[in-house]
């Protein structure tokens, strides 16, 4: 009896944390109190002037307004940033809803966010001499190292070879190109869920977010860039699935059998994608040929 009531416990105390995860971010409430704007002069009542946007209270410069200030420089002082990087962590999913439900302020922006992290973790990585993952110029091996049976390939792969060479060379502009074409296959995955493809752009970045803060815990505890298979993600693939299942439940409210299969649908689905980029490079070998014969 005793063990029955431990596990019923335990039960509720996770349907309490459950519950607590899908509460959003409170707001604060309103201000009443009188103010004159110390830039324009502008009277109102409230937290910030109506007519120039100037935050009410002391604006006397203090170490607090300089650690803020140095931190605008990364652009992480007009938002909050490690909020955003808390709920990130502890309830991505439901985060991402708030943020498209209308909860914009409270949240760090997606892209910046992308760009502040990705900075950030090849620096890390620059500064420690951490080992690169197989992306970018080891692709374009693999791709020289195919048998085309073509007199032209080496002419067509340059091309290629070049793009993908540049791509290794600037993480961002790489992590953002291949959210562009993991976006409508998440999106073809979950359309019955509401969410329209810009939308769905906009969550997949945060994911990505997500996983580039997980990817800085592991780079801490192995000492290493993490080995990279599921791109765009720098993590191991079972460990990234695993990590989606979790974000695509909370974010399209489906049961844990529904975030399985879809999520091993969405991840069948980029990798089909990425054998018909293959195929579409094999082809435009063959026609190179046929046009220079």
């Amino acid at each position: 009896m005793g063990g029955k009531s431990k596990i019923e416990s335990i039960r509720a105390w996770w349907r309490h944390i459950s519950e607590l995860k899908k509460e959003p971010v409170a707001i604060p409430e309103p201000e009443h109190e009188y103010h004159i704007c110390s830039h324009c002069g502008y009277g109102y009542h409230g937290r910030c002037c109506p007519q120039c946007g100037m935050h009410a209270g002391d604006m006397r410069f203090t170490f607090k307004r300089l650690i803020h200030n140095f931190l605008d420089i990364w652009g992480m002082g007009n938002r909050p940033m490690f909020r955003t990087m808390r709920d990130l962590l502890w309830r991505p999913g439901y985060m991402i809803r708030d943020y498209l439900g209308g909860h914009h302020l409270s949240y760090f922006p997606p892209f910046k966010m992308l760009a502040v992290l990705t900075i950030f973790i090849f620096f890390l990585a620059w500064v420690f001499g951490f080992k690169d993952p197989l992306v970018g110029k080891s692709v374009a091996d693999f791709l020289k190292n195919i048998d085309w049976e073509s007199e032209h390939s080496e002419i067509v792969f340059d091309y290629v070879g070049r793009l993908l060479i540049y791509l290794d060379k600037n993480d961002l502009y790489r992590i953002l190109l291949q959210n562009v074409i993991v976006v409508p296959i998440a999106w073809l995955v979950f359309r019955d869920k509401g969410f329209n493809l810009v939308e769905t752009f906009f969550s997949q970045i945060y994911i990505n977010c997500q996983i580039h803060l997980i990817t800085l815990v592991l780079m801490l505890v192995t000492w290493n860039l993490p080995p990279t298979v599921f791109l765009p993600y720098y993590m191991p693939a079972t460990l990234a699935v695993f990590i989606l299942m979790i974000d695509y439940k909370q974010l399209y409210g489906l049961t844990v059998w529904q975030s399985v299969w879809r999520t091993l649908l969405f991840v069948l689905l980029i990798f089909a994608f990425y054998l018909f980029l293959l195929f579409l490079l094999f082809i435009g070998v063959k026609l190179f040929d046929v046009i220079n014969g």
